[in-house]
């Protein structure tokens, strides 16, 4: 089986293991605190346990969401999952979640050569080789709008309750942009970005883990976008580290900038 194949197995088994914990009425419960500190709860652990069982004997060590880093076999692939992006949404029975794997051949991030984004509940598949993402089977690009007052943007807005600069930067960008939204599943709506869904997603403070993001920032630049870590140099970016970051996926430099300027016009993160 090669990584695509693997990639898509191991989506459509979340899914299903995805509908299989919806119909225990146990799935919601809270279980314990997972790696990056989050509760995690029945259908996070039964996904990733099926996640693991499909990659186990093609890579060889895991940080997932849940359990952090897992040693399952030998060779030069290693894999980062969330297994259910979204888990408020699914608690709080809110339609919109996901599955996201990124596969590496290195612990550095430019070291990302594959990655898959599954839709848990429309079932949407989103896969990239490296050269090309594709929707569903078929080649998707980013849109080509450039104008702030153009764009749809969605950000995490979350952050407002943590960081007083970025208070102040949600009413900026709700007066310069002529969309803003948060739909509460950080890697699909990234991966809304490479397919042209959405024009821009930004995380305007470091909150977020590798994980959440690896796959869709992947499928944004190897679909034309543009990306950017705006607290660290993307190089230095270790795929085992737990840190968090704040980052902007595009759909191109130009609108990038702009909404660059407006974040550090308070000083930058």
């Amino acid at each position: 089986m090669d990584e695509i194949d693997l990639l898509k197995s191991a989506l459509l088994n979340a899914k299903r293991s995805f509908e299989e914990i919806k119909n225990r009425s146990e799935y919601k419960e809270k279980v314990l605190k997972g790696y990056g500190g989050d509760i995690s709860r029945t259908f996070d652990l039964y996904v990733e346990n099926s996640i693991i069982e499909s990659l186990k004997g093609y890579v060889s060590k895991i940080l997932t969401e849940e359990r952090g880093i897992i040693e399952v076999g030998k060779g030069e692939i290693f894999a980062l999952i969330d297994p259910v992006d979204g888990s408020t949404n699914v608690s709080k029975d809110l339609p919109f979640c996901a599955t996201s794997i990124a596969l590496f051949k290195g612990e550095k991030f430019q070291n990302l050569f594959a990655a898959g984004i599954i839709d848990l509940l429309r079932g949407d598949i989103f896969i990239c080789d490296g050269k090309n993402v594709f929707l569903n089977g078929n080649k998707v690009k980013p849109s080509y709008v450039s104008e702030l007052n153009e764009a749809v943007v969605s950000m995490d807005m979350k952050l407002t309750k943590l960081d007083e600069k970025v208070s102040r930067i949600v009413p900026k960008l709700l007066k310069e942009v002529r969309y803003i939204r948060f739909f509460g599943a950080i890697a699909l709506e990234i991966a809304y970005v490479s397919a042209g869904m959405l024009d821009a997603f930004i995380v305007p403070s470091p909150r977020v883990r590798l994980l959440d993001i690896a796959a869709g920032l992947f499928m944004v630049k190897t679909a034309g976008g543009y990306i950017k870590f705006l607290n660290e140099n993307m190089e230095n970016i270790n795929i085992f580290e737990n840190k968090r970051y704040a980052v902007i996926a595009s759909n191109n430099e130009y609108l990038a900038s702009k909404l660059i300027k407006i974040i550090e016009e308070d000083g930058g993160i």
